[in-house]
């Protein structure tokens, strides 16, 4: 039997695309929206109501330049803390021929299925699931890697990839 697989894991997770653009698009973002915040709290002038009327009254009151860039240098650090807590709660999954591995970086256990336990792969929303042959899920994960790249990985390990959720018989959760 001639097999066209490619002979090492393939490991899918961020594309470097989409990678960058977190890791610059969140502070570049928190960087625009620091120079703007002054502004935009002096233009509520005074409707935001409890506790955030004193926030945009110190936010508008920041009229100084050095004021200003500082604010915004305060919001690009958050920006950049959102894209290092993006890419931290990130999936790594691997393919073999021989099994699946799903490592979530947020504290969870990874899983290792063996290809043999696997029935059918697929999306959900943003979700990549993991069935059984009696339908019941052996993973579900939120996907990091593009569906054509998905979908070209598991095909190529001899995966029974489903663009869509596949119709079956009710499905069994079991806690991933």
């Amino acid at each position: 039997m001639s097999h066209n697989h490619p002979p090492s894991p393939t490991v899918l997770g961020y594309s470097r695309t989409r990678l960058l653009r977190i890791l610059i698009g969140f502070p570049a973002a928190g960087l625009g929206i620091g120079f703007l915040l002054p502004a935009l709290a002096r233009w509520t002038d005074g409707s935001a109501a409890g506790p955030l009327r004193k926030v945009f009254a110190a936010l508008g009151s920041l009229d100084q330049p050095w004021q200003i860039a500082l604010c915004a240098l305060a919001a690009s650090a958050l920006g950049l803390l959102a894209a290092y807590i993006a890419v931290a709660d990130s999936t790594r999954v691997t393919v073999t021929d021989a099994s699946l591995g799903i490592e979530p970086r947020d504290g969870k256990k990874a899983k290792a299925l063996a290809r043999a336990d696997v029935a059918d792969v697929y999306l959900d929303g943003r979700d990549l699931v993991v069935l059984d042959a009696a339908g019941r899920q052996l993973a579900r994960t939120p996907r990091q890697a593009s569906r054509h790249a998905l979908g070209k990985a598991f095909r190529a390990h001899d995966y029974p990839w489903s663009d869509s959720r596949p119709a079956t018989p009710a499905r069994t959760p079991v806690a991933v």
